[in-house]
């Protein structure tokens, strides 16, 4: 292994070359620190290393703190060597980014024993990294192997408008739409347990019973039963599907509603809110019962629905403040009376996070006549 000695003092550099070597390390001596950031940027880069606290152009500190800056992926184990031996000197070092500390004079043994310690993490490190990078590959294949499941579906968007964003490149988020020969339109959005690859894994499953059953005119209930006997019979115990199931009559004066273990679907009209409709029953594959829980909303002109996951009101801002359902109400109502695009509710939630990470998938959908 490679091992990088960064000592501007000729004796101990010396001193640190020689007993190296002789137990069997392919050592590379630099007199400052500026020299040793130089060989870290080449080719082949030594991973292991033992550098000195107090050097001329860079110190030993800075080093540190560069290297763990610029390797995050995979980063070499440094010791830091030095005549310092106070405990706060020893925490600042470590804060800087070393993995370990020598006091000097140091004892030869002590050293072996230490240089031999990092030279065991890094092998730990690099076959962990390996087996990250076979698993990133093998995920973006299934990741593929799923959009081009979901990408077969033959989504209508007749009378809707949605925003989808998901936290990673599939979302356990799922919004379904197409019509019956007879002209009913059916919608279907579910939020899956989770977020990413496993949410995402029942997705195409849900999304081809949907779309077979719906283009064979079957009801809405009956497809949710066919979706939830297959969850309940079919996936791991543990991934469940929270879905929201509409079925618009063809002369769109009616709609029929099952929600299952999803947030209140919220009814416009006028740009103010008139009706929620909760959940009233389990998500689908927790229970093999019946879907029963049917509720019958009769439509008037410029009614509109809306149905969500729960990302959208989870979102958390700097201050770990929910965005909440009564913001979304607020952003749906001022939308609807500026009558604007839909995408302004994303915009109000990714203001309202700021620099907060995304958590978990965002999906909304707008039902109207």
């Amino acid at each position: 292994m490679k091992l990088l000695v960064a000592e501007d003092d000729k004796t101990t550099q010396l001193i640190l070359a020689s007993v190296c070597t002789k137990w069997g390390y392919e050592v590379v001596c630099v007199n400052d620190g500026l020299a040793a950031w130089q060989v870290m940027q080449g080719n082949d880069a030594p991973q292991l290393m033992v550098i000195d606290w107090e050097m001329p152009h860079m110190s030993g500190i800075d080093l540190c703190q560069h290297i763990r800056e610029e390797y995050t992926d995979n980063p070499p184990y440094i010791i830091l060597l030095t005549s310092r031996n106070e405990t706060q000197d020893v925490v600042h070092g470590l804060k800087k980014g070393a993995n370990d500390y020598i006091v000097k004079p140091f004892n030869i043994d002590e050293l072996q024993v230490r240089i031999s310690v990092g030279k065991r993490v890094l092998r730990l490190q690099n076959q962990l990294h390996a087996t990250h990078n076979v698993l990133s590959i093998e995920r973006a294949i299934i990741e593929d192997i799923i959009l081009g499941m979901n990408a077969g579906a033959a989504f209508e968007n007749n009378f809707l408008r949605s925003i989808q964003a998901a936290v990673e490149k599939t979302s356990g988020d799922i919004l379904l739409a197409s019509s019956c020969p007879d002209g009913r339109q059916h919608v279907l959005l579910g939020d899956f347990t989770g977020h990413g690859l496993t949410a995402a894994l029942g997705g195409p499953i849900a999304s081809e019973i949907f779309y077979k059953m719906t283009s064979k005119g079957l009801t809405m209930d009956e497809i949710g039963n066919e979706i939830n006997r297959y969850m309940c019979n079919k996936m791991p115990t543990g991934l469940f599907l929270a879905a929201i199931l509409f079925e618009v009559n063809p002369q769109r004066d009616s709609v029929r509603i099952w929600n299952c273990g999803m947030e209140d679907v919220l009814c416009f009209r006028n740009a103010s809110l008139v009706k929620c409709i909760q959940s009233t029953r389990p998500a689908l594959g927790i229970i093999k019962a019946e879907l029963n829980n049917v509720v019958m909303l009769a439509f008037e002109t410029k009614d509109k629905l809306y149905a969500y996951s729960d990302g959208i009101i989870e979102t958390a801002s700097p201050d770990n403040e929910m965005f909440g359902r009564e913001r979304l109400i607020t952003s749906i109502s001022e939308m609807l009376k500026n009558n604007r695009d839909i995408q302004e509710i994303h915009d109000d939630v990714h203001a309202f996070r700021a620099t907060q990470l995304k958590t978990d998938d965002l999906t909304i959908v707008e039902i109207s006549l």
